[in-house]
């Protein structure tokens, strides 16, 4: 989870840096980055940062096949289902594009905040 979130703020740094506002940003991730964007369309994260994902390729450290469709029972009714084996509660949805939009914002803030002022 350390290594995605880190790849998540050099991408939305370096947009900053060279001057791309949030939606051309966004434009550009999702028409060049669209298979990223389908296997973490099923890709979700436990409350201690466990990945637990749809795709084979993608599955977290440990996981199973298992583990996968406890999961989606999980889902259906989280009430009367408890979360896979060792994962732990609450599970939650990756979102590239919110934690673009979170990134873009405090890096732009701070860049202006440094004097910078207008990116272009």
């Amino acid at each position: 989870m350390e290594r995605r979130a880190a790849l998540v703020e050099i991408d939305a740094l370096v947009a900053v840096w060279l001057g791309f506002e949030i939606e051309e940003f966004l434009a550009a991730y999702e028409s060049r980055f669209s298979v990223l964007a389908d296997h973490e369309g099923e890709m979700y994260f436990d409350a201690k940062g466990r990945k637990l994902a749809a795709d084979y390729n993608q599955w977290g450290r440990g996981q199973t096949k298992e583990h996968w469709q406890q999961f989606k029972k999980h889902l259906e009714d989280p009430a009367t289902n408890p979360p896979p084996d060792g994962y732990a509660a609450p599970l939650y949805r990756a979102d590239r594009v919110a934690e673009y939009r979170q990134a873009h914002a405090v890096f732009r803030a701070r860049l202006q905040k440094a004097g910078e002022g207008d990116m272009r």
